[in-house]
């Protein structure tokens, strides 16, 4: 009798359903993760309706809560493109993109880095070309801002170089300037949205926009650049001296007044905060025969 009570109980404890196992906070947060950020519905089973709605209600609150805070952060990083769509246009684009561009970092500032690119292929905008190139633009905009801080070179430095050494004086230009080349009018209609005025209808370029973007003192700032004045910037960032610089402005255009031209381009630059330094490029060793 005992011995077939002894069964039956362990047969009864056998049936009985298992306590569940309480996930640790650090499970929860990731299952939580996942049901906000991939759409994992497994959360659900560890939220407990209440009087008023349901879990499934409560968990698409978080998910849209989620969703519209990136779409903040897209519209913040990019207001004048956000403005020359329009609210539901915009809005449907950076949807699109939050589905599509997860967010991988702790630091929101880098979440619309790609947008660009993502206009660029984009079914619905790409054939736009104008609107990947605003948000090129924007990017840029907030990368100076954000770039590194260095030293400005200013004519006071430039000038503790001797005159007969300025030939070989190579530019560093500052960790916050870049260059853009566009092959819209996009800068024309960024510019007129920027002045609160009507902007030009989108419109292809004969010729590229070229474009200098860097951060003057605390604010971001972006002008055009001739052609000329491209070339040579183009060339002095990739550490060309100043000697040689004057040669290809020769070459550009008249050369007679080649080194006045880039003498004043130089002026300009260190005038507008766009250079960091200047350094005496290495003099080479003559080999011994």
């Amino acid at each position: 009798m005992a011995m077939a009570a002894a069964k039956d109980a362990k047969k009864r404890a056998a049936a009985a359903p298992r306590p569940r196992l309480v996930p640790s906070l650090g499970e929860l947060q990731e299952r939580f993760q996942a049901a906000v950020m991939a759409g994992d519905d497994a959360v659900l089973d560890l939220i407990p309706d209440n009087s008023r709605t349901t879990r499934t209600v409560l968990l698409g609150v978080y998910r849209h809560a989620y969703v519209s805070r990136l779409v903040d952060i897209v519209g913040n990083d990019h207001p004048i493109l956000a403005r020359y769509l329009g609210d539901e246009v915009f809005g449907a684009m950076a949807r699109g993109y939050v589905k599509e561009h997860p967010s991988r970092n702790s630091n929101a500032r880098w979440f619309s880095h790609g947008l660009p690119e993502f206009l660029s292929s984009s079914p619905v905008l790409g054939s736009r070309r104008e609107v990947a190139e605003i948000a090129r633009l924007e990017r840029a905009l907030n990368d100076a801002f954000d770039a590194a801080d260095a030293a400005v070179l200013d004519l006071a430095r430039l000038s503790a170089y001797p005159p007969e050494r300025w030939g070989e004086l190579c530019l560093v230009p500052h960790p916050s300037a870049a260059r853009l080349d566009l092959e819209t009018n996009a800068y024309a209609i960024w510019r007129a949205l920027k002045e609160d005025g009507e902007p030009p209808a989108a419109a292809e370029l004969a010729d590229r926009e070229r474009l200098i973007v860097w951060r003057n003192g605390t604010m971001p700032t972006v002008r055009p650049l001739g052609a000329e004045e491209a070339m040579m910037w183009d060339e002095a960032a990739k550490g060309v001296p100043f000697s040689a610089l004057c040669e290809l402005v020769a070459i550009f255009d008249a050369a007679d007044t080649a080194a006045l031209r880039a003498a004043g381009y130089l002026q300009t630059w260190i005038g507008a905060g766009m250079l960091s330094a200047a350094k005496l490029a290495r003099r080479r060793r003559r080999r011994q025969i």
